[in-house]
């Protein structure tokens, strides 16, 4: 943490399928000084038999043609990781997200620990507890964050919102 804010980067996963190994795009949001200072996303062409079914394409729009030339997650994990570097993760339902990292690097062997992730969805409800639910787009509405919802890279730049207000409430 610096003396202007915190420091850590959020993380959204798009999935294929059921499967959490089947990672069909990443986005991740560094935030310095409780400001968004860089962003990195890419599609992924999940592995081999966990292809996007239509009914994960009617949430996040992601096609098996859109990743058809897309990198494969061992591909795309030295620069996420270089992107990462040390941070704190953050995530809405960081669950979800942890799980999906984990079970891509161990889906394809990668060594690496799984880093440490704080979720948004347990500081909104103490945030903003009078709120009907803690859906991304429930608290991105109620904070005026503009969100395009299943779009992995407006996923996390709400959440890096939503993880910056928190805090400035103590949360």
């Amino acid at each position: 943490m610096n003396k202007s804010g915190i420091d850590f980067t959020a993380i959204d996963f798009e999935t294929a399928n059921y499967p959490r190994a089947s990672a069909c795009a990443v986005a991740l949001v560094r935030v310095r000084g409780r400001e968004i200072a860089e962003t990195w996303h890419t599609l992924i062409r999940p592995p081999e038999g966990m292809e996007i079914l239509r009914s994960f394409t009617a949430i996040h729009g992601i096609t098996n043609a859109q990743v058809a030339g897309a990198p494969t997650f061992d591909e795309a994990w030295p620069a996420m990781r270089d992107f990462m570097g040390s941070d704190v993760l953050v995530a809405h339902n960081a669950p979800f997200d942890r799980g999906v990292l984990r079970a891509c690097l161990d889906f394809y062997g990668l060594d690496f620990p799984t880093p440490a992730f704080e979720c948004t969805v347990v500081a909104s409800r103490r945030a903003w507890p009078s709120l009907a639910n803690h859906r991304l787009d429930t608290v991105s509405a109620h904070l005026g964050i503009e969100l395009k919802h299943h779009e992995a890279l407006s996923d996390a730049i709400a959440c890096a919102r939503i993880r910056v207000e928190a805090k400035k409430l103590g949360f």
